[in-house]
């Protein structure tokens, strides 16, 4: 590369003409025209594509030929200086409530016990010994363990992994905000994801939803179902209603299965788009990490916007035993999925045996809040390299 140039980037066009030549360039997504009285002598061997510096109206200099076509690929600086505002924006929002940003691993021995979803593992080799170890698909034990070492107030943006789809929403690598509260329950969880919707809004001038609403997942089921929903409700009550609402459920092969499909095709699909949309209060069955409520119900919620799942929230179980049960009970039921066999984390129930505080933690989609802030609707867009 010269020291000293005129202009410099891809060429996309050269003109000649009797009064001039030109050659546009194109860096940045800027476009320069280099207008010579005539072209410098080895600018004949130039064509469209290749990368050239312009020194003077007497010399270019091809800096790299383009020997084939670019892959089938989009870089927009506009867009990523957007995102790279973005995150800047959710570390000043939780920097200014003194929360500590956690890094944490991206090998780990536990990826997250969660049954419905696929793993990406590797093998950790150090001369004879060999170690599986996974990609995790949330940082949600690592975090935990934090907790548990002492922190108070932690976010981490995590990248995280899961295998088995590539939709419009879903790509195996994505990132997550995970964000938790020691001594604290899901109030002030709540509360968070308000005041981070409407201060993202607010910093790039968009609109904020349109109101906050709430619902228990029983609530949901009385509107859209016409069925009182309770934590004793068994896989046959939900077969029938099932049968009377014509959703097939045919593929499900546990009570988890037939809420989803229930759940997924009368109720979610049906909710406010313009609405940011808590639901809460889940049957115990799928309290996943979380407490029960004294009235049986596990104690979480999920958040909605513009049509997009954007978070789940618990408040967290600590008790090590029930934990340890049902991450047996998940590992069992992968097994019945023929999903990849996975070990636990012995470390994170050697943290709940030491005692970690009852906290509020919560889990959210960092592009898809994205998406719903700028109306995107393809995850692919925001990601120069999205697997296909």
């Amino acid at each position: 590369m010269p020291a000293v140039y005129q202009a410099a980037g891809r060429i996309i066009e050269i003109r000649k003409s009797p009064d001039q030549d030109e050659i546009k360039l194109l860096r940045n997504q800027n476009i320069q025209t280099c207008v010579f009285a005539q072209m410098p002598e080895n600018a004949e061997f130039l064509q469209e594509g290749d990368l050239v510096a312009v020194v003077s109206q007497s010399e270019i200099i091809l800096l790299a030929p383009q020997l084939k076509s670019l892959p089938n690929r989009s870089f927009s600086p506009a867009l990523l200086k957007k995102w790279n505002l973005y995150l800047g924006f959710i570390r000043d929002f939780f920097k200014e409530r003194e929360f500590l940003e956690v890094r944490t691993p991206v090998l780990v021995p536990c990826p997250g016990t969660e049954p419905t979803l696929d793993v990406f593992s590797t093998e950790l080799q150090i001369g004879s010994r060999k170690r599986k170890l996974f990609l995790p698909t949330s940082p949600e034990l690592h975090l935990k363990k934090a907790l548990a070492l002492g922190a108070d107030k932690i976010f981490e943006l995590a990248n995280c992994f899961r295998n088995g789809e590539i939709t419009q929403r879903h790509q195996p690598e994505f990132m997550m905000l995970e964000w938790y509260r020691a001594y604290s329950n899901l109030s002030e969880i709540k509360d968070d994801v308000v005041n981070l919707v409407s201060f993202l809004a607010h910093r790039f001038s968009l609109t904020a939803p349109r109101q906050v609403l709430s619902y228990s997942v029983a609530d949901l089921f009385k509107k859209y179902c016409d069925f009182d929903l309770t934590p004793l409700t068994t896989a046959e009550e939900l077969n029938a209603l099932a049968a009377r609402l014509q959703v097939d459920v045919h593929s499900a092969e546990s009570i988890d299965d037939l809420f989803f499909l229930i759940f997924m095709e009368k109720i979610e699909s049906r909710l406010e788009s313009q609405d940011l949309i808590f639901v809460e209060k889940y049957p115990p069955y799928q309290a996943a990490l979380a407490r029960l409520t004294k009235d049986g119900w596990g104690d979480r919620f999920e958040v909605y916007w513009q049509g997009y799942e954007l978070a789940n929230a618990f408040h967290e179980l600590n008790h090590p035993e029930i934990q340890r049960l049902r991450s047996i009970e998940d590992l069992d039921k992968k097994t019945r999925m023929q999903k990849e066999e996975i070990g636990l984390d012995q470390e994170f129930f050697d943290c709940l045996d030491a005692g970690m505080p009852p906290s509020g933690g919560i889990a959210l989609g960092v592009e898809r809040l994205f998406m719903c802030l700028f109306g995107i609707a393809d995850i692919r867009e925001l990601k120069i390299f999205p697997l296909k």
